[in-house]
């Protein structure tokens, strides 16, 4: 959630290729059999398959994947499931067919039903943690990314992906730690020159973070991504007229940069200057509909601007996209609260303190709600556990507006 995350921001591609252990490449080889209980839609499948075995429907599922006929390749690998359930690599592969479709749940499903046929196998791990990342989940996937580059401690995806996750969630010494030995092997990719250095700065590694500044510089030149990169450092520095002149030259020599408008938006956003703001941010949800911060940001300006049924459209807007925006739904509380819709401002804060439990800001609001209900025990509750929490850094919900990474942890997990 943007607000809760300090530090940084910087977009990221994920490495390329989905995570395929070579145990996906071959059927497991135990005899056929077909299950009595199959579904009338397995049957059809079967028939489709009569008089193949389970290897012959494997390789055809791979071929399939191979060359993106997701759809085919779902089947033929379900149908190998049917005849050997014991297949670890067809859950594999099934899993990898869910993931490149975009069925985060049912790659995760498969992978977990792998990991128990195979447990050993660090490539499913590896699987795991990346359905999570792309989940945007970064917490979660740490923790079978740490076990992967343990099992696997030669494997660039998994180290990245660990160190990106730990980036991700402010660990950033963890993140340093993880990113650093692929330095022989990354060092010309800018993504990982310009996360290394902001981690090491924020976890006080100097000679870390000069270096791959420096390199930055050196790799870099003159590039569109280049400018994007130190137009971010600038704004977290809070030098937005240098930050203005970097996303100027970016998009001067690459208008479809992607982002390159949320940060101009984000930039005037801290200069005030709303109606750029507003226009630059428009201009990213033309350019990319499927990005929730630009909603988010919106619905944020137009609640200041006391606009209280555009920052509604654009809230809403936003949890569509994506339903752990925080900030999203504080802001449609405030709106509801607001408006007299106390039913639905209560909601939206349990939707709210779902996603981060301890926020005071959270709880007391809810307390209000609470009360304006004439819960008045239950806000009493509410009133004694945000004292409780001291107004921890949660507090600055919507009100911190400097740079983070979690609109770009959002686009690298889309990537």
């Amino acid at each position: 959630m943007r607000a809760l995350a300090g530090g940084a921001m910087v977009l990221l591609m994920l490495l390329p290729g989905e995570a395929m252990h070579p145990s996906c490449l071959s059927p497991s080889g135990r005899s056929a059999r077909l299950e009595t209980d199959a579904s009338a839609e397995t049957q059809s499948a079967v028939s489709e398959h009569a008089g193949k075995d389970a290897a012959a429907i494997f390789r055809e599922g791979k071929t399939a994947l191979q060359t993106g006929q997701l759809a085919a390749a779902e089947d033929d690998f379900r149908q190998v499931i049917v005849l050997d359930p014991k297949s670890g690599p067809a859950h594999i592969n099934l899993g990898v067919a869910y993931m490149r479709d975009k069925h985060w749940d049912e790659a995760l499903e498969e992978f977990r039903q792998a990991q128990k046929l195979s447990p050993q196998e660090a490539g499913v791990l590896l699987n795991i943690g990346l359905v999570y990342y792309r989940k945007g989940e970064f917490s979660t996937a740490i923790e079978p990314l740490t076990k992967a580059v343990e099992r696997m401690p030669d494997s660039t995806q998994a180290r990245y992906l660990l160190g990106l996750c730990s980036f991700f969630v402010n660990q950033y010494g963890q993140a340093s730690e993880t990113l650093a030995p692929l330095w022989d092997k990354e060092s010309t990719n800018l993504n990982y020159l310009y996360v290394v250095s902001i981690a090491a700065s924020k976890s006080g590694n100097p000679t870390l973070q000069d270096r791959s500044y420096n390199q930055m510089l050196s790799v870099g030149r003159d590039t569109p991504e280049f400018h994007m990169y130190l137009g971010k450092a600038r704004l977290a520095e809070g030098d937005t007229g240098r930050a203005l002149d970097e996303f100027r030259a970016a998009l001067a020599c690459r208008p479809d940069l992607p982002l390159v408008h949320y940060f101009l938006g984000r930039t005037y956003l801290e200069r005030h200057t709303y109606p750029d703001a507003i226009g630059e941010l428009e201009l990213q949800v033309a350019a990319d509909p499927s990005f929730a911060y630009s909603y988010e940001d919106l619905g944020i300006l137009s609640a200041q601007q006391d606009e209280p049924t555009k920052a509604e459209h654009y809230f809403l807007e936003a949890i569509q996209r994506n339903k752990n925006l925080v900030n999203s739904y504080f802001g449609l509380a405030k709106v509801y609260r607001e408006s007299g819709r106390a039913p639905e401002a209560l909601d939206m804060l349990n939707h709210a303190v779902d996603i981060v439990p301890q926020s005071a800001s959270l709880h007391f609001t809810k307390g209000q709600v609470l009360k304006q209900l004439g819960r008045s025990s239950e806000a009493r509750r509410e009133f004694d556990l945000a004292a409780a929490l001291h107004k921890s850094f949660n507090d600055r919900l919507q009100q911190d507006h400097s740079a983070d990474t979690a609109a770009d942890a959002e686009a690298a997990a889309q990537e």
